[in-house]
């Protein structure tokens, strides 16, 4: 033992330190196994110098084949395969072992002759056919063949190799599959499974399959085997509550995507599917919960659009909006973040950021019609009227009998005073697209109030169902003005009580109410 490890020493010795002196023909061989142990260690660090060390020590040693092979080997490991052909002629010299026929093979490869590689690496398995890195190499070579050259081939590897016959037959399936030819493809995985049934690829291959062509039930029937088997995982569960869900069988659905869940909490399709059965059932707590477990969750908008939904429907306003800031700020340029997030700041009467997020979002997208409305509105409720009319102008000028619009235009005008028989001429288009339209029968019935048109105004609004007017302070205003203009202070007095929570001019004509007589005066 010691005699070895002071020969390893004297190896790893420099020349230069080394404390007597050595003839040239001793020095040069201490320098060749210097600059070889270098080679090695750089080999084994996986340094590209390793390259460098070896073509010095080939200066010592031209004829080496072995020190040939090696510099073939490294120069393909650091992808440089033209740095080897100055040394691939190594084949030709004397007997080839198996990894000679099997580095030679790589190199044909990488250099585009598969013919070559193909009889390289099956002269390599003829020596070692029990070589199973070279069998995988082999394997991957084939499936780079066409199709039908491959297949066969797989198919004589299973023939030649029986321990490898799933293996080979499952590559097969693969290719097929890739090339979306489902019957062959099911074929070569059938022989996979039947060559080693407790195989999990060719399975899997099969439950693909029979995703991909819409037969469920049977897919259903191949993951199930899978799990028998102790094998199932976040993607072949959530797989089969996928199906489940598809033929609303939602307690199995659910069943199946918890099960996915436990395997990998974070699994994006369990957690989007788990979030809208939840919301099937009003649990919307539990939908933002899952939507916030998937791992997709920070970079997927739609699942962030949806979370801040189901905030809104929780009541939760302002975490819906601090949602949508969030979104709005990681994903500035998605119109239905910057859609949506507009509208919630409309909603919580930030109305300058909403008419904000709205003026960018529209340089993006300027067909986006339904945003231009809304855009409008908020126009229209910071009292810039002067460039509210230029959008709605864009917005008729393209869809001329949005009826919408044509009320918001007619409504403005009316609550200014200006331009009647413009408003007018809008709410009659309007009316005649959408004539049961509430509001649009409410603004009508202002530009006859403006008008001072007091009796159709009246009729108008009396028309409306009575939960119509409690539900909407607004028209409950409307009508208590037109009767306080009637001087019908007793009916005034009612609609202008409905609305008194929420409308300032109700509040002001109410007061005006308290200085007039209790009933209206009989003639």
């Amino acid at each position: 033992m010691k005699k070895f490890l002071l020969f390893f020493l004297f190896l790893s010795l420099s020349i230069h330190s080394f404390p007597f002196p050595l003839g040239a023909e001793a020095k040069q061989e201490a320098e060749f196994f210097n600059t070889f142990l270098k080679a090695s260690y750089a080999l084994r660090e996986g340094d590209p110098n390793s390259f460098i060390y070896l073509q010095k020590a080939l200066e010592t040693e031209p004829d080496s084949k072995y020190l040939k092979r090696l510099l073939v080997s490294s120069a393909l490991a650091n992808g440089k395969p033209e740095n080897a052909t100055p040394y691939i002629d190594f084949i030709n010299q004397g007997e080839n072992s198996a990894e000679d026929w099997s580095i030679y093979g790589a190199y044909q490869w990488k250099t585009g002759d598969l013919k070559g590689a193909k009889e390289s690496y099956e002269h390599a398995l003829n020596l070692e056919p029990e070589d199973t890195r070279t069998l995988y190499q082999y394997a991957l070579l084939i499936s780079t063949l066409p199709v039908e050259e491959a297949a066969e081939n797989f198919s004589r590897l299973a023939k030649e190799y029986p321990d490898l016959a799933c293996e080979a037959y499952t590559e097969t399936g693969h290719l097929f599959l890739s090339r979306q030819n489902f019957e062959k493809a099911l074929e070569y995985y059938t022989k996979a499974v039947q060559a080693d049934p407790e195989e999990v690829a060719p399975r899997l291959g099969r439950g693909e399959i029979y995703e991909k062509t819409s037969q469920f039930f049977l897919m259903l029937h191949e993951f199930a085997e899978l799990e028998k088997m102790g094998y199932a995982n976040a993607g072949t569960l959530s797989r089969m509550g996928s199906v489940y869900f598809l033929v609303n069988d939602n307690e199995n659905a659910e069943k199946y995507f918890l099960k996915a869940k436990e395997k990998f909490n974070a699994d994006a399709p369990s957690a989007y599917f788990l979030a809208l059965l939840a919301e099937k059932k009003g649990d919307f707590s539990r939908a933002v919960g899952y939507l916030r477990d998937a791992s997709d969750y920070e970079t997927n908008p739609s699942k962030q659009l949806q979370a801040a939904f189901y905030l809104k429907r929780l009541n939760q306003p302002e975490e819906s909006l601090k949602t949508l800031q969030k979104a709005y700020q990681l994903f500035p340029d998605n119109i239905e973040i910057a859609y949506f997030y507009a509208l919630a700041l409309n909603d919580a009467r930030k109305y300058k950021k909403a008419k904000k997020v709205f003026k960018n979002l529209l340089l993006t997208a300027p067909t986006y019609h339904e945003a231009r409305l809304q855009y409008a509105y908020v126009l229209e409720t910071l009292k810039n009227y002067s460039e509210m009319e230029t959008q709605l102008n864009i917005l008729l000028e393209n869809q001329p009998n949005n009826d919408a619009a044509l009320n918001l235009y007619a409504y403005s005008l009316a609550q200014r005073g200006v331009q009647l028989e413009k408003a007018q001429d809008f709410i009659a288009r309007a009316l005649a697209i959408n004539p049961e339209d509430y509001s649009f029968i409410d603004t009508q019935a202002w530009v006859y109030f403006k008008q001072k048109n007091y009796a159709a105004a009246e009729d108008l609004l009396k028309s409306l169902p009575q939960e119509v007017l409690q539900a909407n302070p607004e028209i409950a205003y409307h009508l208590g003005a037109v009767y306080f203009e009637l001087e019908n202070w007793e009916q005034a007095k009612i609609y202008l009580e409905m609305s008194l929570s929420t409308q300032k001019e109700a509040k002001k004509l109410y007061k005006k109410l308290q200085k007039k007589p209790p009933v209206k005066a009989a003639f």
